[in-house]
């Protein structure tokens, strides 16, 4: 009998599919939470994400817990926005 356990790639889109119901979120995945770029480092055990945010003055240089539909905008490796939870929508022109 083999066991094959999950690279944590794998096994973070597994948690968060299971605890949040999104199928999207990947490691390493830009973001934008409340206007602020961060980049997704994983998810903790209250199901939230775990995001270092560009702004290293504001947020420090660790990872902060935010919740993954509070304002959160999710990029592609393209830059195209694959989930929008912002209660109000940017204008783009």
């Amino acid at each position: 009998m083999s066991t094959t356990k999950m690279n944590k790639a794998d096994q973070f889109a597994a948690d968060i599919l299971r605890v949040r119901g999104l199928d999207f979120p990947r490691l390493g995945m830009r973001i934008e939470m409340d206007g602020e770029p961060g980049t997704i480092e994983g998810m903790n055990s209250a199901g939230n994400l775990n995001v270092v945010f560009a702004n290293q003055a504001k947020y420090g240089k660790k990872a902060q817990s935010v919740h993954p539909t509070w304002e959160m905008v999710y990029y592609d490796v393209d830059g195209n926005i694959v989930g929008d939870f912002r209660t109000k929508k940017a204008a783009h022109g």
